[in-house]
C-alpha cells in the first residue's frame, strides 16, 4: 500500500470529525529530502496545564510536537482531531481510556539500530482562552480539569497561540515543531485532504530527521 493510498481515507476521517476512531495502524514512510528549517530558531513556549503544572515546549526536545489548539467553540473538534492523530502514530491507543491511550508506544521507525529509541509524535491539546481575568482562569482551569482529569491540557491565558501562530475561530488549529523545537508546519482551520496528507507526512519526516535518518522537507 503506497503512502497516498493509505493517506486518502485518513484525510476523509480527519475532515469528518463526527466519525468513529481511525482504524489504521500504518504511517507513511519517511521521505529523505533537504531540510527547510533554514535559520529558524527554536520557539520558546511556556504555559501551565489544568493542574497548574508548568508545560514547556523545550522539555520535549528530541520528539516531534504537534499542538492542536482552538478557542472555546473549537475545543470539541480539537479534541476529536487530536485523538485521531494520536492513534495514527500510536495505534494501540485505539479504544483505550484517555489515561492508557496517552501511554501507548509510538510506531517504531524503520532503519534504526536495535535498541534505539524512535522519536515520538506528541499530539498535545491547547486551550486558547486568550487574555482573561484571573477569576475566569480559575473557572476555566476547573472546568478543563473536570473534563480531562488524566490528560494534561495546555492553557493559553495570554493569547500567545493566536499572536504567534494565528487562530481560526471555532475550528482546530495545528502547529508542528521538529526535534529541536523549530516551527515546521502551521495549519489554521480544519485541514482538507491535501493538508492532512502534508501534515501526516511532515510529522513522519520530522521523526526521521530527529532520529538522524533523513532531513525533512
Amino acid at each position: 500500500m503506497t503512502p497516498k493510498t493509505w493517506l486518502a481515507p485518513l484525510s476523509v476521517v480527519a475532515l469528518s470529525l463526527g466519525l468513529g476512531g481511525v482504524a489504521c495502524s500504518q504511517v507513511p514512510p519517511a521521505a529523505p529530502a533537504a531540510a527547510a528549517a533554514g535559520e529558524a530558531k527554536p520557539v520558546e513556549l511556556v504555559v501551565e496545564d489544568q493542574f497548574a503544572r508548568r508545560q514547556d515546549l523545550a522539555a520535549h526536545r528530541g520528539d516531534v510536537v504537534v499542538l492542536v489548539y482552538g478557542d472555546r467553540k473549537g475545543m470539541d473538534s480539537c479534541k476529536e482531531l487530536g485523538a485521531k492523530l494520536h492513534v495514527v502514530f500510536h495505534p494501540t491507543a485505539a479504544d483505550q481510556t484517555p489515561e492508557k491511550a496517552r501511554k501507548a508506544p509510538v510506531i517504531a521507525l524503520d532503519g534504526l539500530a536495535a535498541g534505539t529509541r524512535s522519536p515520538d509524535a506528541l499530539i498535545l491539546p491547547v486551550a486558547a482562552a486568550g487574555n482573561i481575568p484571573g477569576v475566569v482562569k480559575d473557572i476555566i482551569r476547573s472546568q478543563i480539569k473536570k473534563a480531562s482529569p488524566d490528560v494534561p491540557v495546555w492553557l493559553d491565558f495570554t493569547g500567545v497561540m493566536e499572536k504567534q501562530f494565528g487562530l481560526r475561530a471555532g475550528e482546530p488549529n495545528i502547529v508542528v515543531f521538529d526535534g529541536v523545537g523549530r516551527l515546521r508546519l502551521k495549519v489554521n482551520g480544519a485541514p482538507d485532504q491535501a493538508t492532512t496528507d502534508k501534515l501526516l507526512q511532515t510529522i513522519q519526516n520530522l521523526r526521521a530527521e530527529a532520529a538522524g535518518l533523513a532531513k525533512a522537507p
